[in-house]
Parts: structure tokens; sequence; C-alpha cells
């Protein structure tokens, strides 16, 4: 970072890249994937990728389980006698599949909002993942916070030889509820013993656990709701009893156009637009850390680390956006910070940059790179999020100043035409003087604005920020830089 700039960040923190050519796996079968596919569950192992996954919603009321290999993560074949676990008297509901001692176990939920009695959850052996047997009945609904009913969960077998499992309830109309996440261990997988002071994860909407033990912590990718729809966080813990959120906002976000939804007839759901981003599901190759996950409820993407479950570790200390406030909103991908939801027209993304006085310069590299307009706005003055200004990019070429006082917004001032709405990269400087704001594009000067004497007035005294907001497009930037004015 130069020594005159105040706030500099390159995005060259990320932690995962998605595959530019997902989704990888859509609804294309039609043993069962009536609705949509869900579920996944990641195993790498003897240079094969394999996944199982679920059903949704099954034409016979009897959820069952699907499988699929890939020599890459990336390019899958589906077994053709899917589904390769689908028993008669039961369902395989939200199952979890992992390989322990050459062996492949998979767990799942039946009567999962407890129509019937407590839900129970059973577990199945298959040496090959395909023919499946020994099912035992593990686990019933009958801790007093789980109402009866049991939902996602997901299991790991420590060094010691001890199976640990995070599980979540229901309620009554089989949506998972709250954030209420339970801790369960056992010596064998069978008998299991549900911490007494569950749930352990509590406060929101969302569930989905993947579970992974690297080094002495444990971490969980979950599903929880942000922003008005479910993204991909992260948590980890040393004992599954006591967990903190990795960051300030999600590990995975929309910033990929299928993620919000792709039509029955491409492979998507036939039940409606979810708009969600859930069922994170993560292995190691020698050299790669592999995430699958679900958009829109189907189909199914994929994600990568560059380097070891260790070095993935490392990285989580540090996540991306540390200096930006906790958001819901954006990813850093790619070596880009990318945004795409439309809330941060009105809820931008920035980060406080303290000491700035009120004479600076913001230089931002930006690229609308899909979506259907091309409506990014640059925020220089902040208070909150009902109080800023910014610069703010209209599909006609022009572009336009606009203040939001107390979630007022006024009407937007043009300031002048640009070139900027394409799909190219476009250099943006925003100088701030006094009362004046001033924008070169490309190194063009397209105008300048004078903020009113309200705005100045609830900027008094507040730390300066800088911010991206989004509106029925998706953004990257490069990098931005803050500098005082006359350096």
């Amino acid at each position: 970072m130069p020594a005159s700039d105040i706030f500099y960040d390159d995005f060259s923190d990320g932690i995962w890249t998605k595959h530019a050519g997902n989704p990888v796996l859509r609804r294309d079968q039609p043993w069962a994937e009536s609705d949509y596919i869900c579920e996944p569950n990641l195993v790498y192992r003897d240079g094969l990728f394999r996944v199982w996954f679920s059903q949704m919603r099954p034409p016979d009321g009897r959820t069952a389980l699907g499988y699929a290999t890939s020599p890459d993560g990336v390019t899958w074949t589906k077994h053709p006698d899917n589904p390769v676990l689908h028993p008669s008297h039961c369902e395989v509901h939200r199952p979890t599949v992992f390989e322990h001692e050459g062996l492949y176990y998979c767990f799942g939920v039946d009567d999962q909002t407890a129509s019937r009695g407590p839900s129970t959850m059973r577990r199945w052996v298959s040496a090959d993942g395909i023919t499946w047997r020994d099912e035992r009945v593990v686990m019933v609904g009958d801790q007093h916070w789980e109402e009866r009913t049991l939902c996602n969960m997901a299991v790991v077998v420590d060094e010691a030889g001890v199976w640990r499992m995070l599980y979540t309830r229901s309620d009554e109309s089989g949506e998972q509820i709250a954030g209420y996440f339970g801790y369960a261990y056992s010596a064998n997988g069978l008998i299991w013993t549900k911490y007494p002071g569950n749930p352990v994860i509590r406060g929101f909407y969302g569930g989905d656990p993947c579970l992974l033990k690297i080094g002495p912590r444990y971490y969980t990718w979950h599903s929880q709701a942000a922003g008005g729809s479910l993204r991909v966080y992260c948590r980890c813990s040393e004992d599954l009893i006591e967990w903190r959120q990795v960051g300030g906002g999600p590990q995975l976000n929309y910033t990929q156009p299928w993620e919000r939804g792709v039509p029955p007839e491409e492979g998507g759901t036939t039940a409606g637009y979810y708009g969600h981003l859930t069922d994170a599901t993560v292995c190691a190759t020698e050299e790669r850390v592999f995430l699958m996950y679900q958009g829109a409820q189907t189909p199914l993407g994929i994600a990568t680390f560059e380097g070891s479950l260790e070095n993935l570790a490392t990285r989580l200390e540090h996540p991306p956006l540390s200096r930006w406030r906790p958001s819901p909103y954006g990813m850093v991908e790619g070596g880009t910070l990318k945004l795409s939801d439309n809330a941060t027209d009105r809820t931008p993304l920035v980060a406080p940059v303290p000491g700035l006085g009120d004479r600076y310069v913001i230089e931002a590299r930006v690229q609308c790179y899909a979506g259907a307009t091309h409506r990014v706005s640059l925020v220089m003055r902040y208070a909150e999020d009902n109080t800023f200004a910014r610069f703010w990019l209209h599909d006609a070429g022009h572009t336009y100043y606009q203040e939001v006082l107390k979630g007022l917004l006024s009407e937007p001032e043009l300031v002048g035409p640009n070139h900027a709405c394409d799909r190219e990269w476009h250099d943006w400087r925003v100088e701030v003087d006094g009362e004046s704001n001033r924008l070169w594009v490309d190194g063009r000067q397209v105008g300048e604005a004078h903020t009113s004497r309200a705005l100045l007035g609830a900027l008094a005294g507040q730390v300066a920020h800088v911010g991206f907001g989004a509106l029925d497009t998706y953004v990257s930037v490069d990098y931005v830089r803050v500098k005082p004015l006359g350096l």
C-alpha cells in the first residue's frame, strides 16, 4: 500500500473461488428428482470424487438417496440405478454420508415433522456406496428442545475414535427453525449420548450443517438467514459446545446468476425459486479443498480453496472483509469483491476509514459482469444505512448524484454521461472536497455535485466510510483505495 493511502483493499484475501461453469449437478433423472435435488455429501477417495444426495418432495412420499461420481469434482456421472437407497418402510431424509476406515456410513431422518410420533434417525453401512446394509435406528427426537423432531445431521470420527454429531430440529411444517443445533457423541456410531445443555447453537433461522475437524478445532459450514435469504456461514469450536462465527459475514454469497434460480427445463426446481444458498459439504484432495453447495434449492455448484485443510484453517483465522462493516452482502472471490444483492442499493457494503477529514479521494476499479442492468453505486459519504451520498451509474449511460437522508431518497441529480454501461472494467475516481463531489471514469471527468447542508450536518463528527451498492446487476470490484486530496 503506498504511503499516501489511508485505506487500501485489493481483495487478495479470498477463501473460496466458485467454478466458472457452475452448476455442476442438475435435476435430470426421473427416479425421484421430481422437484429438486439437495443435501449433497462430498467424499474424495482413491482419486475419485463421490457425492450422495437426496430428493425433495418425492412422488411416493419417501425421500431416497442418489449417487454420482467425478474424476475432477466438476464433471459428474450419476449412477444409472439411482436411487441407491430407497427403503420401503422409511425415508432417507436430510442424509449425511461419510467414509470411515474403508466403509461408508449414511445417516438419515424418517418422519422429520413427527407426524407419526417422534422423528427417528437411522444409520446404514456400505462397502461401495451403492449397496447399503445393516440399518439401525440410532436416535429419536426425545429432548424437550427438539419438540419430537429431527432434521439435518453431520458426523465425524475424531482421532480417538469418538463419533461426534451436530444435528438440528424442525418445526411442525418441516422447516429448519431458529438455528437450533444439538451435539451428540458415541463410541460406535450406534448408541448416542446427547449433550444435556443442548442446543449448542441457536438464535437464527438456518441449518444444513457440514462438520470437519481440522487440527484442534471443529468447523461447520451451515445455512443462515441474512438479508432476506439463506447464505452459507462458517463457525468453529474446540469442543462442539462453544461456537464462534468465522468472520463478520457469509463464506458464500451470491456471485453467479444461477444461484438465484434455474428454470425446471434446465434442471432447476419445479417447486419455486427459493433464492437460498444452502447444503455446503467439504472434502479435500492433496492440493485443494472442494466445497459443494446448493443454489436456489437446486442445482449444485462447486467452489475450491487452493491448499490443504490445514492451510484453510489458517486462512479462516483471517477472513476477508475483516476491515469492512459486518454485512450479509458481498463475497471476496478470485481476487475481487463481488456484490449482487439489491438490498445494497439502500444498505451498502461499507468500510470505515478513520482520520479522513472532509478532503479525500476514492479510487476503485469496477465491473458490472452480469445481470439485467448496470446500476452500481459508489458511496463516498456515509453516516448509516439510512444516511449517505453516492454516485450512481444508470443504464442510459448517465451518472447521477443521490443522497439518502434518514431513509428518504433525494431526486437523482444528473452529473453527466459516461461510457461504463457494459461488461468491461472501469476506473472510478471520486474527489470529496468540502461540500463538492467530483467524478471521473477512466480518466474522463463526468461532472460535479454538491452535498446538501442537511447531509453535511448529519455527517458531522462521523467516521468517513467508502462503500458500494448494486441494483439488478452483478458487480466486481478489483480494488479500492482512499487517500487525502492533493497527494
